[in-house]
């Protein structure tokens, strides 16, 4: 299942599927599609006109749960698939939108098996999936072998050209993104150690048929 992009009305396809992380059971790429959530009143509406529910659910093992779908995704009907979940604050508005520190360690990479459409255009869909793992974003530099680099990603994030912003700090998390109008955007997660290690867990990049975020374990 794919869709067409709704600027250019081109189908938005993907060449080549992500890498599995064993250890850490997510794919190297995950997408950033929309947990959608609504208030047992709005059921008995049809799903793509109910009005979606202010509760943030973090998905665990074994749940069913509804995601609303667009470009760039391609993926089948009963193919695993990740998906970053992010309290709804933090994914309408960014991680200084938090509505506490805590929601900050609720963000994850999902490991999702895609169940059923229940609505579908040439757009968007909503689908059921199966949760089968959750692997909290800090914790990734823990499960993903480490791969050392002598790129200087610390200091060297960004286009050079906008301005960086930080989004959330603190003794071990640090997730910061610039963007250049809104048509290209970047994000970069740091989890520093107690020692004073860097490791860089997360990237995204956003463009125009691109919204993705990468997980890997890179230090140096």
């Amino acid at each position: 299942m794919n869709f067409l992009c709704k600027c250019c009305k081109s189908r938005v396809t993907e060449d080549k599927r992500p890498e599995y992380i064993e250890s850490a059971g997510i794919h190297k790429r995950g997408y950033h599609m929309e947990w959608a959530v609504f208030d047992e009143e709005e059921n008995s509406k049809p799903i793509n006109e109910r009005k979606w529910s202010e509760t943030n659910i973090t998905p665990k093992i074994g749940d069913k749960r509804i995601l609303r779908v667009k470009a760039p995704f391609d993926v089948e009907i009963g193919a695993v698939f990740t998906n970053v979940y992010e309290p709804w604050q933090m994914f309408l508005n960014g991680w200084d939108s938090a509505a506490s520190p805590e929601d900050i360690y609720k963000a994850a990479a999902v490991l999702c098996r895609f169940e059923e459409v229940l609505w579908t255009d040439d757009f968007s869909a909503f689908i059921n999936v199966e949760i089968l793992n959750v692997m909290p974003l800090y914790e990734l530099y823990k499960y993903i072998p480490e791969t050392v680099t002598a790129d200087r990603f610390f200091e060297e994030f960004g286009s050079h050209e906008e301005e960086v912003w930080t989004e959330f700090e603190n003794e071990h998390l640090l997730y910061r993104s610039w963007s250049a109008q809104g048509d290209v955007a970047e994000t970069q997660l740091i989890y520093t150690e107690d020692n004073g290690k860097r490791h860089e867990v997360m990237t995204s990049w956003y463009g125009m048929h691109d919204d993705f975020y990468y997980f890997y374990n890179i230090v140096n």
